[in-house]
């Protein structure tokens, strides 16, 4: 009886790497709804940890505004929203000084996939990724619109 024991738990344990790594996405992730995915993102600012030190504010009349210290000149306006898919999008055009006038140039539109769990936690994985990350303990998504002087401050000396 020990021996099938024993035997039993090693079939197990050996099993659960191999699921893990078979089955990317969250147990039990189904299609969030739009409101849901909002939820997590409006009135909170996705830090950019590739030493921007900037990010981009999800507002709530679903404007977008991006700003980073690396470039400071600059700034990022625009839309998001999220799909009947559990997709948030965002569309920005990027500004910059040119010749004492404000330069733009509109971004390739960037989307995140989102799922929600059986508990109903919110995942989300980037594009190109097949990773699946929780979104709610995303210390880079902070409440508040972080860099809002920055961008205020660069608005004002872009004319716009």
């Amino acid at each position: 009886m020990f021996r099938l024991k024993a035997w039993l738990a090693c079939v197990v344990l050996a099993t659960v790497p191999f699921c893990a790594i078979a089955d990317p996405l969250p147990h039990g992730a189904r299609t969030p709804t739009p409101q849901q995915v909002m939820a997590v993102y409006v009135g909170k600012t996705a830090i950019w940890d590739e030493n921007c030190g900037g990010g981009i504010y999800f507002g709530s009349n679903n404007q977008a505004r991006a700003w980073c210290a690396e470039n400071s000149r600059s700034l990022g306006a625009g839309e998001w929203r999220v799909d009947a898919y559990g997709r948030m999008c965002h569309d920005l055009t990027w500004y910059w000084p040119n010749n004492g006038r404000a330069g733009r140039s509109v971004s390739e539109k960037s989307c995140i996939r989102h799922v929600v769990d059986r508990f109903d936690r919110v995942w989300r994985s980037h594009p190109g990724q097949t990773e699946w990350w929780p979104v709610n303990d995303d210390p880079n998504l902070v409440r508040g619109y972080m860099f809002r002087n920055d961008i205020i401050a660069t608005k004002r000396k872009l004319g716009i």
